[in-house]
C-alpha cells in the first residue's frame, strides 16, 4: 500500500468516525495538516523511540477503555439506571485521564522537539524532556497546544465535567439523573460528550500511528 493510499484510507476512516459522532470533519482535516507538518520535521532516534513508547501506552489504554465501554453497552449486563450512569461517569474520567491527556502530552512533546518550548509555572522553568512533562498540569498543556493552532483538540474535553467526576462532585439519582453538586445543575449529554472525546482521541491516534509505521526503520 502506497503512502497516498494509506492517507486516503485514513481520511475515510476519520470521516466515518466524525459522521457517526457529529464531529466537524473539516476541523479534523485542519488538525491533520498541522500535526502532519510537525511530524515531517527531522527527529532524533531517541525522540522517535519516546513517541513510539507513548503511542504504545496510549493504544493499550484505549483498548482497556473500549473493553469497559463494550461492557457498559452490553445488553447481557443487567444494570440499574444509576449503575449505568456511574459507569458512564467512570468511562469519561478514564478516557480523559488515561487516553486524552496522554495524547495531549505526546503532541506537546512533538511540539517541543520542533523547537517550541513549554514553561512549567509551578516549577518556574522550561520543560527539558518527556518525563518532566508529567509534572505539567493538563490545563497548561491544553493552553500550549491551543496556542500552537490545536484549539480544536484542546476544546474536545469538558474540564469541568472531568474535575467533577475526579472529585466525586456529583449525585446520581436512582433513575439515572446526575446533579453536579458544585453548580447545582444537571449533567446532560454525558454519552454525547464521551463519544465526541473518544472520536477526537481515535482520529489523533490513527494519525500518529500511521506516521510511526512509516518511521519504523528509524526506530528499530
Amino acid at each position: 500500500m502506497t503512502h497516498n493510499t494509506e492517507n486516503v484510507a485514513n481520511l475515510e476512516r476519520q470521516k466515518k468516525l466524525c459522521k457517526k459522532y457529529k464531529v466537524d470533519f473539516e476541523k479534523v482535516k485542519e488538525v491533520n495538516s498541522r500535526i502532519a507538518f510537525l511530524l515531517q520535521k527531522d527527529m532524533k532516534k531517541e525522540t522517535l523511540v519516546t513517541i513510539h513508547e507513548a503511542y504504545t501506552n496510549i493504544q493499550r489504554n484505549m483498548k482497556y477503555w473500549q473493553e469497559i465501554w463494550n461492557l457498559s453497552a452490553s445488553s447481557t449486563i443487567n444494570l440499574t439506571p444509576k449503575q449505568k450512569k456511574l459507569l458512564e461517569l467512570f468511562l469519561y474520567l478514564v478516557l480523559s485521564e488515561g487516553v486524552f491527556s496522554e495524547i495531549v502530552q505526546a503532541i506537546v512533546f512533538i511540539l517541543m522537539e520542533s523547537h517550541h518550548d513549554i514553561y512549567n509555572p509551578e516549577r518556574m522553568r522550561f520543560v527539558e524532556n518527556y518525563e518532566e512533562l508529567d509534572k505539567v498540569t493538563l490545563y497548561v498543556k491544553l493552553q500550549f497546544i491551543e496556542k500552537h493552532g490545536l484549539k480544536f483538540i484542546a476544546d474536545a474535553i469538558d474540564r469541568k465535567l472531568r474535575n467533577s467526576i475526579a472529585h466525586l462532585g456529583f449525585i446520581v439519582e436512582e433513575e439515572g439523573s446526575i446533579l453536579d453538586t458544585r453548580t447545582g445543575k444537571l449533567t446532560k449529554d454525558l454519552k454525547k460528550k464521551t463519544n465526541y472525546l473518544g472520536c477526537i482521541c481515535a482520529v489523533t491516534i490513527h494519525l500518529i500511528g500511521d506516521w510511526l509505521i512509516r518511521k519504523d526503520s528509524q526506530i528499530q
